[in-house]
């Protein structure tokens, strides 16, 4: 199955983690906003169910012990997957900052299948040294190539761009609850250059990467050292990831 197709409208798809142990990490949550994306791209979301994906994945048990994996439903209603290990997870990571590519309103903020632009902005990434790419348009940080960024300013407020451009984290909706009894309060706005810069903390969450501590951007220092919010992202997960609640078991 190839990663990229010819236009945003071709497929939709998400990438959630998987065990062979324990199945299907959020499979609904997963499903239900791939569901959303789906009639954007006025793609029919009729086939994007947990029947149709269990039975792909009963067909084509995966090697690795766990990992990602890739769910896409293109516009002919074909259902594809593809495995993938893991690569960062809940590390300290170095980022870098490239134009984020713009899409008409319907189509910002989903994951369709013209996402050629995040997997050249990683590849950019790594060949410069570094770990992770921020997608920025209009001064503001408004996407990661595979991961939410999230700034902490000096009162204690946790920022997630509010850009059309921004596709909606499911990792970051299992934060939520979470952040907030621990006393963290949460601000949707820009993430700009100021706000950045006088950040206390800065990391990125997703799937595939757990928690990420933003150290530097541009070969900047970006915030002060501490890692307070980065360890309580970390150890959510790890309870969320214990939780067999959370998981839609696969292979017996």
């Amino acid at each position: 199955m190839s990663e990229v197709a010819q236009g945003p409208r071709s497929s939709v798809f998400t990438t959630m983690r998987f065990s062979k142990r324990k199945g299907l990490f959020l499979l609904e949550k997963h499903l239900a906003r791939m569901r959303t994306h789906a009639e954007k791209l006025r793609i029919d979301a009729t086939p994007i169910n947990s029947d149709s994906i269990l039975r792909l994945l009963l067909e084509n048990t995966p090697e690795l012990d766990d990992g990602l994996l890739r769910f896409e439903c293109t516009d002919s209603l074909q259902l594809n997957i593809a495995y993938r290990p893991f690569t960062i997870q809940n590390e300290q990571v170095d980022a870098v900052t490239i134009a984020s590519p713009i899409w008409p309103k319907r189509v910002a903020g989903v994951k369709h299948g013209a996402w050629n632009a995040y997997l050249d902005a990683r590849q950019y990434a790594e060949n410069q040294g570094a770990d992770l790419a921020l997608m920025v348009h209009n001064y503001s940080i408004v996407d990661g190539d595979r991961c939410t960024p999230l700034v902490l300013d000096e009162d204690g407020v946790i920022w997630i761009s509010d850009s059309e451009l921004s596709v909606d984290s499911i990792t970051f909706d299992v934060l939520k609850a979470s952040l907030l009894i621990a006393g963290y309060h949460i601000q949707r706005g820009k993430l700009n250059e100021r706000l950045v810069a006088r950040c206390v903390e800065a990391i990125a969450i997703g799937s595939g990467v757990g928690a990420l501590k933003i150290d530097s951007i541009d070969g900047e220092s970006i915030g002060n050292e501490r890692s307070h919010l980065f360890d309580l992202c970390v150890s959510i997960l790890r309870e969320q990831y214990d939780d067999t609640n959370h998981w839609m078991e696969v292979w017996k």
